[in-house]
């Protein structure tokens, strides 16, 4: 008896070591989990440099941003973060706007530096395509993103303002956030900082988040589409590995 007993122990502590060692990793979760489609695009890249001073380049300060988006992702399930680049290569605007629709994004986040003649400007702003009316969703989801951002930064807030964009054909919400001026040797170190990169990725991430649970928005289905351009729609991918 005591023997049977014994074996019988022996067996419950395989299958929770094994259970423990099969564990799925984050990645997979993310894959079973519905979540919300964003894509976050890092401006600019390969032969496009964007502004830049000193040295410091906006399509690498973009992309080391959307890079940190994509590593904390996992610490917002109800969001599943694609990057319309993620190496330093050159993509057109209908190339991002591709990957939106391939994904059946519901959000869309394009990522810039700001740049002024003078070295004395300061502050994060967040812009909306010249198209959208105040208090429209891509205008709610602007603020919502550049209240992220100040919140977890401490920058200095310029507001939301309207701007015309290579984006304007976007019937999702969508937004631009201007993470600090590259001409400003003060935001300049700070944008290389990888300590404030995350506090900006973070930012940008609950705001995204804060968005998604006050509008309401959820995951669309499997058979569901997204309008994404004016008379078009997207279905989403039969793959969803983040």
């Amino acid at each position: 008896m005591v023997l049977i007993i014994a074996v019988a122990v022996i067996a419950v502590l395989i299958v929770g070591i094994r259970a423990i060692w099969h564990k799925p990793d984050a990645s997979t979760l993310s894959r079973k989990t519905p979540a919300v489609v964003v894509v976050i695009d890092p401006a600019h890249g390969g032969s496009d440099v964007g502004s830049s001073a000193e040295g410091v380049l906006e399509k690498n300060v973009t992309l080391a941003m959307a890079n940190k988006m994509s590593a904390l992702a996992s610490e917002f399930p109800s969001l599943r973060i694609v990057l319309a680049r993620s190496t330093d290569a050159d993509v057109s605007a209908d190339g991002r706007i591709a990957v939106a629709s391939t994904e059946a994004a519901q959000l869309f986040v394009a990522l810039h530096v700001n740049a002024f003649g003078q070295p004395t400007a300061l502050g994060i702003e967040t812009l909306v395509d010249s198209t959208h009316k105040s208090g429209d969703a891509s205008w709610t989801f602007a603020a919502a993103v550049q209240q992220g951002v100040v919140a977890s930064t401490g920058g200095k807030d310029r507001g939301v303002r309207a701007q015309g964009s290579s984006f304007a054909r976007l019937t999702i919400p969508a937004a631009s956030a201007l993470i600090g001026f590259v001409t400003t040797p003060e935001e300049r170190a700070k944008m290389i900082d990888p300590a404030y990169q995350e506090l900006v990725a973070r930012g940008i991430l609950q705001g995204i988040a804060n968005y998604v649970a006050a509008a309401g928005v959820t995951p669309v289905s499997s058979t569901q589409t997204v309008p994404l351009e004016k008379g078009q729609t997207a279905k989403p991918a039969s793959s969803t590995t983040p």
